[in-house]
């Protein structure tokens, strides 16, 4: 759901809630009397739960990408095994090479929010 499609809410409460959704997610938790009020009652906070979530698996997706452009470069000094990699980002030398796979598939396509980053140029200040 696209936060256009939120219609039970104003536009900046859809804002607020995917700038920053900890307020949302506390006020649900909290469940205080009226709390959804500010959240359009049941309908809103319904809307807004599926835009968020579109929203977050947006994030995660690119923040994901981010990481592969990331190991690939690391990738490339000659000091820094998958194991140390593995040990950087604390996950697994498997973890790490299946990044590395993906990030390559993906570089073959030629697409990639973060295609400028295979360049080291992009690396140095």
């Amino acid at each position: 759901m696209q936060p256009a499609d939120v219609t039970a809410v104003p536009a900046e409460v859809v804002e607020d809630v995917l700038r920053d959704p900890s307020g949302f997610l506390a006020a649900a938790a909290e469940a205080a009397p009226g709390w959804a009020s500010r959240y359009g009652g049941p309908e809103g906070v319904a809307q807004l739960t599926s835009a968020l979530h579109d929203h977050l698996a947006q994030l995660t997706k690119t923040n994901a990408e981010l990481r592969a452009a990331t190991v690939v470069y690391l990738r490339t000094h000659p000091g820094l095994s998958l194991l140390t990699i593995a040990r950087l980002l604390g996950v697994t030398k498997g973890a790490v090479q299946h990044v590395m796979r993906r990030a390559q598939e993906d570089s073959t396509s030629g697409s990639g929010t973060f295609a400028r980053l295979a360049t080291p140029g992009a690396w140095r200040s």
